[in-house]
């Protein structure tokens, strides 16, 4: 199903960015959608999707698919904040439905949730129907979107629903282990830090490149079937060890490495990986880009900063 004109929201985010890229790489017509925005125009948005009157300003009369990725997206935050990460992803995607119902249209939709909802001690690789048990009240908050989204299938919506396990890539903010550790590494490189600071590196963990998570999207919309779930996710688990090694690889230097206290975590679940079986059957999509690619990238984009 070929999509012409697509509405990203959060458009402006570390994904958001790198899907707005692969879609007009692909011959999209993009409508972009981000609070962060300087100044709208009829294909970039400034609006607050928290507000149904602002959500009025979107045009779905052309729209024929919409990539929802606005939220609130950090899990830590989520604990301290509850309500405001439910009333938040639940409410913004109620918003698009309602708005585009209104005006009589009804695009398909990707709807993005997360790889966190999985109980994690569940027989692993986790699939699609491995057992669901929400670890943080933004993983509940992923659960109501997914539930939202179902609710609007049934109202005559085309809904596809992604569950992406971690993403990593160029463009990353502080607050995740890639980007952490090489903001360090590079400030070491340059002398303006003397050590890494690192906490819990045992832990494994499922990392898939962002533009093969964008790819995937991309795909999804084309070929995803609506009322379906499907996992993003490369298939393997890298400990955080390897993720600092081929880091520091990649810069070319041996840092002094320290632990930091208030960055240890106990590591529950020690390993977690995906299966991503159903997506590569359903869209043909296969992971391209390697981790130590992936890391040479970030490394290059911090060094650029």
């Amino acid at each position: 199903m070929y999509m012409s004109k697509v509405l990203i929201t959060g458009a402006g985010g570390f994904v958001g960015k790198h899907l707005t890229k692969e879609l007009t790489d692909n011959g999209y017509e993009v409508v972009t959608v981000d609070r962060s925005v300087k100044k709208s125009s009829p294909n970039s948005l400034q609006i607050d999707l928290n507000s149904a009157k602002a959500v009025g300003q979107i045009d779905f009369s052309e729209i024929s698919a919409v990539m929802h990725l606005a939220g609130l997206a950090a899990v830590g935050p989520s604990f301290d904040d509850p309500m405001n990460y439910i009333s938040t992803n639940v409410g913004i995607e109620c918003n698009l439905f309602e708005e585009a119902s209104k005006q009589g249209h009804k695009p398909k939709f990707l709807i993005v949730s997360t790889g966190a909802l999985y109980d994690a001690t569940a027989p692993l690789p986790l699939d699609e129907n491995s057992r669901i048990s929400p670890s943080s009240p933004y993983a509940v908050s992923k659960l109501g979107q997914e539930q939202l989204a179902l609710y609007y299938t049934n109202r005559g919506f085309e809904c596809v629903i992604a569950r992406p396990f971690n993403h990593i890539g160029p463009g990353q903010g502080p607050g995740f282990i890639v980007p952490d550790i090489a903001q360090q590494v590079v400030e070491c490189e340059t002398g303006s830090k003397d050590e890494v600071l690192v906490g819990n590196l045992d832990a494994k963990r499922d990392y898939t490149d962002v533009r093969d998570i964008a790819r995937a999207y991309r795909l999804l919309i084309e070929k995803g079937v609506s009322g379906e779930v499907y996992n993003i996710c490369s298939g393997r688990a890298l400990s955080g060890h390897e993720i600092l090694e081929g880091i520091v690889g990649v810069v070319g230097n041996s840092p002094k490495i320290a632990k930091n206290p208030k960055l240890m975590r106990p590591a529950d679940n020690p390993v977690i990986y995906g299966n991503n079986n159903k997506l590569k059957e359903a869209t043909g999509w296969q992971p391209e880009i390697d981790i130590k690619q992936t890391l040479t990238d970030v490394v290059a984009d911090w060094r650029s900063r």
